[in-house]
């Protein structure tokens, strides 16, 4: 289906890595497009390269994917 993904603003942490980058870790909820609902949950985790002065991410990792519960869907 067609989703975005929305963060929890205070699951969002960045951890640097000495010469290689960054690990960027969080959790966000999945909405549909359609109808605008936020169904699902998921924790990630983003592995950032700093590399002749760009950044780009290297790896992803989405896991523990779940429902919604009222209380969780309120906090975007």
């Amino acid at each position: 289906g067609n989703y975005r993904r929305e963060l929890f603003q205070d699951s969002f942490n960045v951890f640097p890595i000495k010469d290689f980058g960054a690990i960027a870790q969080g959790s966000h909820r999945f909405c549909q497009l359609a109808n605008n609902s936020c169904d699902g949950i998921a924790d990630f985790v983003m592995v950032w390269r700093h590399h002749n002065n760009k950044w780009q991410v290297t790896r992803v990792l989405s896991f523990g994917h779940r429902p919604a519960i009222a209380a969780e869907n309120e906090q975007p």
